[in-house]
């Protein structure tokens, strides 16, 4: 058969391919990005191509609601003050954090995705429950994740709520933008990731940081305060300029001198495998970073960040879509379902701003594979698993695998992009 191409990038052809081996040291797939174009065929392995792959149906309905019946289960053990991080490896179910735990917002908004879906009241009346605790957050100037706390709780809700925005969400919201805000440096031209506002001896910023200026863009527009959007478009297109690498991929952390703006360090990948490897969550967070970020300013190059990352994980995956933790680990380290699940999702955003839909194709590829090979089963409350470097067991979870993954089921069945 011709091998067939997925068109990422305008019109240009596929100009050549070879084989791709996996960490196993199987052939599976031909693809290579060759100028601007993926080109991928199947092998003698008898692995079919991800074109092929779509053509059949993705049992997207039944894996939403195998998450309505395994979240309204979880819930009967549960109070409005738990907030799930990741599944306990023995018998599956959640384990809490507090409630300032950078994770705290995403069951909230995890079940704002379930009352949209449903149109069920009492999807919304536990969304709102669980939401509610976050509220003392939106005053927290002490981490970056006020965003991830606070907008992945209080701004899905406004996002998602069938009755719109509830009655002072948007005034938690803003506040919370305020607080990150304090942690803005305009030498630096970002917002600290960790460590003290006073610290000027280091100011320490990751990938993640990227995901977090949702909250400063939406408070932005809602306020029409100039000032919050200016911060959050100088953080991402800093986040171009110090964290892609030349091939592609990113940094997970780089640490700037607070008082010129220097960078001092960028060779630390604290939750990756070595100093200069490549995280695999981070680069997802790149991808969804930068089409978020797309979506707000309407600065293209912003979507060609998010391809250039987005090419990175297509040349360095094997066709079961679903990395290792870290790029660079060796053979037999702990997936991490979280990665694909993060850049299905924005690939349906990326599809629609960039008129593309070979990257539909590619995001439901992903999906089939994660329905199909990576769920938790039965003892879990969870969906996914395989995110063993977080929780120390490749039956474990954390919140934001299933998050993201519900977000891209919801993507594939048509929902828009909020």
């Amino acid at each position: 058969d011709n091998p067939r191409c997925f068109m990422l990038i305008d019109t240009e052809l596929c100009l050549d391919f070879g084989m791709v081996w996996t960490k196993h040291k199987q052939p599976t797939t031909m693809l290579v990005l060759v100028g601007i174009g993926l080109c991928l065929i199947s092998v003698a392995t008898g692995a079919p191509s991800r074109d092929q792959v779509n053509a059949n149906p993705l049992p997207a309905n039944e894996t939403i609601e195998l998450f309505i019946t395994k979240v309204a289960g979880a819930l009967r053990d549960m109070k409005p003050t738990d907030y799930p991080s990741s599944t306990r490896n023995v018998n599956g179910q959640w384990m809490w954090q507090y409630s300032d735990g950078w994770t705290s917002g995403f069951f909230a908004g995890l079940l704002w995705q379930l009352a949209n879906v449903t149109g069920d009241a009492s999807w919304r009346e536990q969304a709102m429950n669980f939401t509610k605790g976050r509220a003392s957050e939106a005053n927290n100037t002490g981490t970056h994740d006020v965003g991830f706390m606070v907008f992945g709780s209080f701004g899905v809700g406004c996002k998602l709520s069938p009755d719109g925005c509830p009655s002072g969400y948007q005034d938690i919201i803003i506040q919370a933008a305020h607080s990150l805000a304090q942690r803005y440096n305009p030498i630096v031209g970002m917002t600290r990731s960790w460590g003290s506002i006073s610290d000027d001896t280091q100011f320490e910023v990751i990938i993640d940081n990227l995901m977090n200026l949702e909250l400063l863009f939406w408070a932005a527009n809602v306020s029409g305060n100039a000032t919050l959007y200016n911060m959050a478009l100088n953080h991402v297109q800093n986040t171009a300029n110090y964290w892609i690498r030349p091939d592609g991929s990113t940094f997970h952390l780089v640490v700037f001198d607070p008082e010129n703006g220097a960078v001092l360090n960028k060779s630390s990948t604290p939750q990756g495998y070595s100093t200069n490897s490549v995280w695999a969550r981070g680069q997802a967070w790149g991808v969804y970073g930068f089409t978020m970020a797309y979506r707000y300013t309407g600065q293209k190059e912003f979507l060609d960040y998010a391809q250039t990352n987005l090419n990175y994980y297509l040349n360095n995956v094997d066709m079961t879509m679903v990395p290792m933790f870290d790029f660079d680990a060796p053979v037999g380290s702990h997936l991490d379902t979280s990665c694909p699940a993060i850049i299905a999702s924005a690939l349906f955003e990326l599809a629609e701003y960039t008129q593309m839909p070979s990257y539909r194709k590619v995001a439901g590829t992903i999906l089939e594979s994660l329905i199909a090979q990576y769920q938790a089963g039965e003892h879990s409350q969870a969906i996914l698993a395989f995110n063993g470097h977080d929780c120390s067991d490749d039956k474990c979870t954390i919140v934001e695998a299933d998050y993201y993954f519900l977000e891209a089921l919801r993507r594939y069945n048509g929902a828009p992009i909020l």
